[in-house]
């Protein structure tokens, strides 16, 4: 579904308040009164054109940015290549305005403009909570801190206890009339200072906080007809989009036949490639076809404590910073030495070799703490597995006694990855060839002959394994369940909507008086 388009209008006028009168280098208003296109009589304007096509090249600059990690520079000529896009899209966004107020979505029924406004005051409380915590997270006004003494007051204890209180009752009636008034000034002064507890200390109310989160939020561009326009064009063009594809449908055949064509589709690149399929479900992909070739192998495992998986890791830890040192300190050296020093003077020559030798220590420092934390690790490691040893003896006797393999998992197991389906149940996946899983356990996996049969203990950096193989998996085709059923005529019925809202913006275009002038473009 293409919501962008509808977004235009709004986005064109932020880039011509952030360009102000110098677009693109031209300052002459005249030129940019220049009209670049015309649709059904309604003229678009060189400067707004300019305005949004770098609109268009900043924003995909930035896109590329956040999610790719790609840096693009842009040039005169980049920004140019947008403006062919950018005149598209704006002369799409007239023609949907028309359809819009054709079809009585522009403006909005009440019950619908209603819920904007809605929408947007929520919007705009949230966002002041998130500037507020951003700008002033210490902050605390009259009214909040009026409430915060009053509930501390109320959660404090009084430690008078009855008899004292009754005492000062009688001294106080000893005193007379005369000393009524003094104590209750002084009764009411101390009850101040009880229920305050300290002195009050803010100094802004409420109201004085809003306008300032207010002022924030409008500096950034955030105001309330910001969000009242975005959630307009938003609701319009979901109106506009349910309108277009009210009748479009997807027939149980079309289900089928898709079904098939994805059967097929992974046939042909599992049966070229079966490690692939262990590694698709893995990544949550939905499975039509199993290759042949695969098992299900059920995994007891007797895992390290977690005391030596905690020493172990740290360990690793020190040696991984060893070897990033070593290896920096290294490439410093080789660049050094590969530098030609013949011209370089006594003073250049020192500094040179006292760089060399600097490095030359960080080498063999590194090398030093390497070795150490390595036999650290042997050593660690070899406790921590005679710790486990005993266990996983019992428990592999019992397995090979014939025990039930799935009681013995509950009871002595400790990988989580066999506590939920399909693993419980089936067993990891294993073929030939796989990478998935250690080698030990792959090999271990792969040389059980029966199903039903146990291996002896296979030994992983998580600890001692206990293997059955549990199952073959059936190859071929699945089983069409109602799931994939409704999954499928979902897509297909996204795509056909998608492809039908696009047709329908094609045609209404193709449709408008539209006029464009490509040499005031120039």
């Amino acid at each position: 579904m293409k919501k962008g388009t509808a977004l235009i209008a709004m986005l064109l006028a932020a880039a011509l308040m952030l360009s102000g009168c110098n677009l693109v280098g031209y300052d002459s208003e005249l030129d940019g009164a220049q009209v670049v296109a015309r649709v059904d009589g309604t003229d678009i304007t060189k400067a707004e054109w300019l305005a949004y096509r770098d609109y268009l090249a900043s924003y995909y600059q930035q896109y590329y940015q956040q999610y790719f990690g790609i840096s693009m520079p842009m040039t005169d000529e980049d920004v140019a290549a947008y403006g062919e896009t950018a005149l598209e899209q704006m002369i799409e966004s007239l023609v949907i305005e028309e359809k819009l107020a054709e079809l009585g979505f522009d403006p909005l029924g009440e019950e619908d403009a209603a819920e904007v406004e809605a929408y947007a005051d929520d919007m705009l409380d949230f966002y002041k909570l998130m500037i507020r915590y951003q700008n002033y997270p210490d902050l605390e006004t009259v009214e909040e801190e009026a409430e915060r003494l009053a509930a501390e007051a109320e959660a404090t204890p009084d430690e008078a206890t009855a008899d004292e209180a009754s005492g000062e009752e009688t001294a106080a009636d000893a005193d007379g009339d005369a000393g009524d008034e003094a104590d209750a000034s002084t009764d009411s002064q101390q009850g101040e200072e009880a229920t305050s507890g300290e002195a009050p200390k803010a100094t802004i109310t409420n109201a004085q906080l809003d306008e300032m989160l207010t002022n924030d939020l409008n500096t950034l561009g955030y105001t309330r007809d910001y969000f009242v326009q975005n959630q307009t064009a938003t609701v319009q063009n979901q109106l506009l989009y349910e309108y277009v594809t009210a009748d479009v449908t997807v027939s149980d055949e079309e289900v089928l036949e898709e079904f098939a064509s994805r059967v097929a589709s992974q046939k042909e690149t599992y049966d070229a490639t079966p490690t692939a399929y262990a590694s698709a479900e893995n990544n949550g992909t939905t499975l039509y076809y199993t290759p042949e070739g695969y098992r299900g192998v059920k995994n007891l495992l007797i895992s390290l404590s977690d005391e030596r998986q905690t020493e172990l890791d740290e360990l690793n830890d020190t040696l991984t910073t060893a070897q990033n040192a070593l290896d920096d300190a290294q490439t410093q050296l080789d660049e050094l030495q590969a530098e030609d020093t013949s011209s370089y003077d006594e003073e250049t020559m020192a500094a040179y070799d006292e760089q060399v030798a600097a490095l030359e220590e960080t080498l063999a420092q590194s090398q030093t703490t390497m070795e150490d934390t390595q036999a650290q690790i042997d050593a660690v490691t070899e406790e921590a597995f005679a710790e486990i040893l005993p266990t996983a003896q019992e428990v592999l006797a019992k397995a090979q006694a014939g025990e039930d393999f799935d009681e013995l998992i509950a009871a002595y197991g400790t990988d989580p990855g066999m506590e939920s389906e399909p693993n419980k149940s089936r067993g990891y996946l294993v073929c030939e060839g796989l990478s998935l899983y250690e080698q030990s356990f792959q090999d271990a996996a792969m040389a059980l002959e029966s199903v039903g049969d146990i291996s002896d203990l296979v030994k992983t950096s998580y600890g001692y394994h206990i293997l059955q193989y549990a199952a073959d998996v059936p190859s071929g085709e699945v089983e069409i369940t109602d799931e994939i059923k409704t999954d499928i005529h979902d897509d297909l019925l996204q795509t056909a909507q998608d492809a039908a809202y696009e047709a329908a913006i094609t045609q209404w275009v193709s449709e408008a008086d539209v006029e464009t002038f490509p040499k005031v473009m120039e």
